[in-house]
């Protein structure tokens, strides 16, 4: 796949927003279970999204790789 020096950059600027992403997801999160007794379950809501993050980084690692930089020389 031939690519540009930009698109190269906005891949990184990609992959840098989907890394602060999986930061900020990556927590410990509580969701309340009502019954007799309240309880709380331990829910991480990257789990919910670690398929789609998994799909979009292989992606762009596979352009990047594959990538042959034309243009800007």
């Amino acid at each position: 796949m031939k690519v540009t020096n930009d698109v190269l950059t906005e891949l990184v600027h990609i992959r840098n927003a989907i890394d602060d992403a999986y930061a900020k997801l990556d927590v410990a999160l509580y969701e309340k279970k009502t019954a007799a007794k309240v309880s709380y379950s331990d829910v991480k809501p990257f789990d919910l999204v670690s398929d789609n993050f998994e799909y979009i980084v292989q992606r762009i690692n596979n352009i990047r790789d594959g990538a042959e930089v034309v243009g800007d020389e």
